[in-house]
């Protein structure tokens, strides 16, 4: 409904209303549309006030302290000097006799509450515009009207008795507006419920753990879903209306209800690790189950939720892991104590070799010297093979000690500048006649904390092959590079020499495992099973790639 328009602008309006709130908020509304307003919180006060301010219109609340507001009304309307002014009751409505009683009092119109700002507006410009249009002549005698069976004699005019039925009309209509919103807010709401409740249960339903539902008082099973009729191998049906000691062992049970107990006392909630329970068909059970209590608006408890897992699997394998980790300790300890004694071993067994073979490099050596020239062209052969092999014996001595000292004693770990040690070690390498040929370009190599003599093992192993096995190609290159990788400084050493068989990668790291023949390249096949201990040892990785003919890159990383 749109406001009409005011047809006294500067109309005088008197609120007689005890309520702060309610005399604010009309005072607003009839401001807003420049209306004068005075106002009085009682209908004494008020009937004095319209006596002194002969206002245009009285607005009254029916309800007051000292006079009512049909008192009132009573008043104004005896008065001659003030009869002529409309007088708005506004009314709850509560009971049809406030009609009566406004049409015995002589209102002009009512209002009912609560009310909307166009629907007071509409009032009070319609009160307004018929004072304009003069008094309204009296009914000679008044009228005589049966309401409830009785007989009541009304002296308002015939256009009070309209307006007050227009005005009582217009108020149930919006009433009957507001309750057909009402319902059709409640039938919305009412199916959104519906389907929300639809959902919860699907949801419950199709849960993979069991859920279930206690009353406080009892604690019998109100709610149980499927997974639950699962687990314990009875159905709802069965369960329902039932507590746990139709189903579960005494003692059980006693377990049971004593933490339910202990949640609703404290009106919280329970979480329970681990508890055995007697299913029907699956034996015993572990489950582990969290209890809450569900408290209405009172925060007292009514019901018991419980959520329960099947954990039985998960228990029977974190056992099993124990005792897996245990053996594998175990394994491990024997491990440690076997590369301590072969360690050991391989160390007596060197230096035990060591002095017959010195003695036949050095009687190998006197019988060069003194009987070279006595012997013919096999003899000279024979002497140089023993050479050779007592040479090569005596690295391989070598190159086992220095295996088996990488599992003894702690890394001495510092920051190593690569940088400045590997240029040292080409320097070096570049002193004998393959390391001359070979071109070797060094990138950038990031510094990283390791052991500095172990580390500089690494790296002399992994560039002596790469210049040895590069050695026979028509242009030698050896390209050296580094990089950061998340938390890992990751190097490279690649080289354009003979390559390798992927097929045979398993046996790179082995001990005396050699991909290449003593004519071909010599070598005792430990030098990249001591890189791979000592990266190992550092916490980090190595590996390669390669082809036969085309050359091969070894990486390897270690922690920043």
């Amino acid at each position: 409904m749109n406001s009409p328009a005011p047809i006294q602008t500067t109309a005088h309006i008197l609120i007689a209303e005890d309520s702060g709130v309610q005399a604010f908020m009309l005072r607003r509304i009839l401001e807003e549309q420049g209306y004068k307003v005075s106002r009085t919180d009682n209908g004494r006060s008020a009937l004095q006030l319209a006596g002194e301010l002969q206002p245009d219109l009285i607005v009254s609340d029916v309800n007051m302290p000292e006079m009512s507001g049909y008192e009132l009304c009573k008043h104004i309307k005896a008065n001659p000097a003030l009869r002529d002014c409309p007088v708005i009751l506004v009314t709850t409505l509560s009971d049809p006799q406030d009609v009566l009683l406004g049409l015995q009092c002589g209102a002009d119109s009512f209002v009912i509450k609560p009310y909307n700002k166009d629907h007071m507006l509409a009032r009070v410009a319609l009160a307004l515009s018929n004072r304009l249009a003069g008094p309204q002549p009296q009914e000679a005698g008044g009228v005589d009207i049966v309401f409830h069976g009785e007989k009541h004699h009304v002296t308002a005019s015939r256009a009070q008795i309209l307006n007050l039925l227009i005005s009582t009309y217009d108020a149930s209509a919006q009433r009957n507006k507001e309750l057909h919103d009402s319902r059709e807010l409640l039938a919305t709401r009412t199916a959104e419920a519906v389907a929300a409740n639809g959902f919860l249960d699907s949801v419950i339903e199709n849960i993979p753990h069991t859920i279930f539902v206690k009353d406080a008082v009892n604690l019998h099973y109100v709610r149980l879903n499927r997974a639950g009729e699962e687990l314990v191998g009875y159905s709802r049906h069965e369960m329902l209306g039932k507590s746990d000691y139709d189903f579960f062992p005494k003692e059980e049970s006693d377990s049971f209800v004593a933490n339910d107990r202990e949640v609703l006392a404290t009106g919280g909630q329970l979480e329970i690790t681990e508890e055995e329970i007697q299913t029907a068909d699956k034996g015993i059970r572990l489950l582990r189950t969290k209890k809450v209590a569900v408290l209405n608006d009172q925060a007292v408890p009514t019901h018991l939720l419980g959520i329960s897992e099947d954990v039985t699997l998960q228990k029977q394998m974190e056992r099993e892991i124990l005792q897996l980790n245990d053996a594998l300790m175990a394994r491990a300890s024997d491990l440690e104590a076997s590369n301590k004694s072969l360690d050991s071993f391989t160390a007596a067994a060197t230096h035990d070799l060591r002095s017959p073979l010195a003695l036949i490099g050095g009687f190998a050596g006197l019988l060069e010297k003194h009987y070279g020239n006595q012997l013919d062209d096999k003899g000279r052969r024979y002497l140089s093979v023993i050479t050779a092999t007592t040479r090569n014996m005596s690295k391989l001595i070598d190159d086992l000690l220095a295996f088996s000292k990488l599992g003894q004693g702690q890394l001495s770990k510092t920051t190593v500048d690569v940088q400045q040690l590997v240029p040292q070690i080409v320097k070096d390498l570049q002193l004998d006649a393959a390391g001359a040929q070979t071109l070797i370009e060094l990138g950038h190599l990031p510094a990283v904390p390791a052991d500095a003599a172990l580390l500089r093992q690494v790296w002399v192993n992994l560039l002596s092959n790469a210049v040895k096995y590069s050695s026979r190609a028509a242009s030698p290159r050896v390209d050296v590079s580094g990089r950061v990788v998340g938390t890992e400084a990751i190097y490279s050493v690649r080289d354009n020499g003979a390559g390798f068989d992927m097929e045979q990668y398993d046996k790179l790291f082995e001990m005396f495992q050699r991909l290449h023949t003593p004519e071909e390249f010599e070598g005792t096949g430990v030098g990249l099973p001591i890189v791979h201990r000592i990266v190992t040892r550092h916490g980090g990785r190595i590996w390669a790639e390669g082809k036969v003919g085309h050359g091969a890159v070894f990486h390897f990383s270690l922690p920043v």
